[in-house]
């Protein structure tokens, strides 16, 4: 599935409340770590049901964080070991 930006951008406007949340959360992490991926901010702050979790990649769509290009199994079962990526803080 492609995601299509307009859906990001009506995330950020209906749940910027959450992602800012979750922002706050992915930079608590990079505190300690090298890198995170999604799974890793899903576990300390979960998303309202509402969001459908195709669109969490949102957390990281700010200048402050940047892919590492690098590709990990998701550790969520239902998602099916798909591929997502590990990111770090901006340079």
């Amino acid at each position: 599935m492609r995601i299509k930006p307009e859906w990001l951008e009506l995330l950020e406007y209906h749940r910027g409340d959450y992602l800012e949340y979750a922002r706050d959360a992915a930079r608590w992490l990079l505190e300690e770590r090298e890198t995170i991926t999604i799974d890793d901010v899903r576990e300390i702050c979960p998303p309202p049901p509402d969001i459908n979790p195709c669109v969490m990649g949102a957390v990281f769509r700010t200048k402050d964080f940047e892919g590492t290009g690098e590709y990990v199994r998701t550790r969520r079962g239902i998602a099916h070991a798909r591929a997502v990526q590990r990111f770090r803080l901006a340079v």
